[in-house]
């Protein structure tokens, strides 16, 4: 009997989500250049003509990584000013989203895995730090409108949100990611953002 094609779109989504899986962890543990689609293949448990089919070389699929990794970060865009909600309400939710989407283990696997390879790939890098700067794009507009309302002075709103990003990547990014301190407990992460948004209220208060 023939498949339903929607059930063979959802096997196909299955195993292209089992390759880059399997992708990310042999890269973080073998690198770019000791991990081949061979192996990647035979760590999805799936053919290699099947990772061919969704990724025709090793440089398409890590770019496919990338693109998870920036999908992951598109949360953070979710955010739209409420002036009926008190702005420490919103700012706190604002890091909890952050913290928790940055100090994920899957997030950090995608991170060690994009920017060991970076290193070697200076042009790579900078395409990825263009579209980083999407990743920002939701919280400065946040910003702004909190700004025009009058509920915080925030004359340069790129800089607050870099400044705000900055604060939690601090804490529950770098430090794990470079193998320095574990990730953070539940308990570390309501600190972090407590103060980081008690830091903004107190410097950006009207």
């Amino acid at each position: 009997m023939k498949q339903p094609s929607g059930n063979k779109t959802r096997l196909t989504d299955r195993k292209r989500a089992a390759i880059i899986e399997a992708a990310v962890s042999e890269l973080k543990c073998n690198g770019y250049d000791n991990t081949s689609m061979d192996r990647i293949a035979e760590v999805a448990s799936v053919s290699k003509r099947t990772v061919y089919n969704h990724f025709p070389s090793k440089e398409e699929l890590f770019v496919a990584i990338v693109s998870e990794l920036m999908s992951r970060c598109q949360m953070l865009e979710e955010f739209d000013f409420d002036p009926q909600k008190s702005i420490a309400t919103q700012l706190t939710a604002i890091g909890k989203t952050a913290v928790e989407l940055m100090s994920s283990t899957e997030f950090q696997d995608l991170a060690r895995v994009t920017l060991s390879r970076f290193l070697q790939s200076p042009e790579i890098a900078s395409e990825m730090m263009m579209e980083s700067t999407q990743i920002e794009a939701g919280l400065i507009l946040w910003f702004e409108a909190v700004h025009k309302a009058g509920q915080l002075r925030v004359p340069d709103s790129k800089l607050a949100a870099k400044q705000f990003l900055g604060l939690i990547q601090s804490f529950a990014f770098w430090p794990p990611l470079i193998g320095r301190e574990p990730l953070l407990t539940t308990q570390q992460k309501k600190t972090v953002v407590k103060s980081t948004v008690s830091m903004f209220l107190d410097h950006y208060g009207p």
